[in-house]
């Protein structure tokens, strides 16, 4: 399965030289734990800062308030495209070390977001069908022979 999914509801972005302090706001106000660092245009994907970011900035006693999301950036960016699986997507999270990644279209725009919860969450999904057909069998069979074992 394709990861068009994630590319159904609003990715939230800041810029690069929106404050930590601006960043939390937003993170608060639209729950979520992530904001994609983007261009001008809000298309091109350059960052990411994270609710663990702005802890170790507040930890290692820089003011969230002269801090900015694009001080966090180091190196590049890994995004992967819409059209990739979502194995291929906890595969890459798995190489990288990372919980999210942005979702780009075929010319490297920002179109969505997929994060190792969302992973997990269709994992358990599939698991939960597997489990339902197995048990199904189970009862199919024990009606055809009688045995209850």
């Amino acid at each position: 399965m394709s990861l068009s999914r994630y590319i159904e509801g609003p990715v939230h972005t800041v810029r690069p030289e929106t404050s930590l302090a601006e960043a939390a706001r937003r993170m608060i106000e639209h729950s979520v734990g992530c904001l994609i660092i983007t261009d001008a245009a809000g298309r091109d994907p350059q960052g990411i800062v994270t609710d663990r970011d702005i802890v170790r900035v507040v930890a290692e006693g820089l003011d969230p308030a002269k801090a900015t999301a694009g001080g966090l950036s180091k190196g590049p960016l890994t995004c992967i495209p819409v059209h990739a699986s979502q194995a291929e997507a906890a595969d890459l999270m798995h190489k990288r070390g990372v919980r999210r990644l942005p979702v780009v279209d075929g010319q490297g725009h920002l179109a969505g977001i997929i994060s190792l919860d969302d992973v997990l969450a269709e994992l358990s999904r599939e698991l939960q069908h597997v489990a339902c057909a197995i048990s199904e069998e189970i009862s199919h069979e024990r009606a055809i022979t009688g045995r209850i074992d």
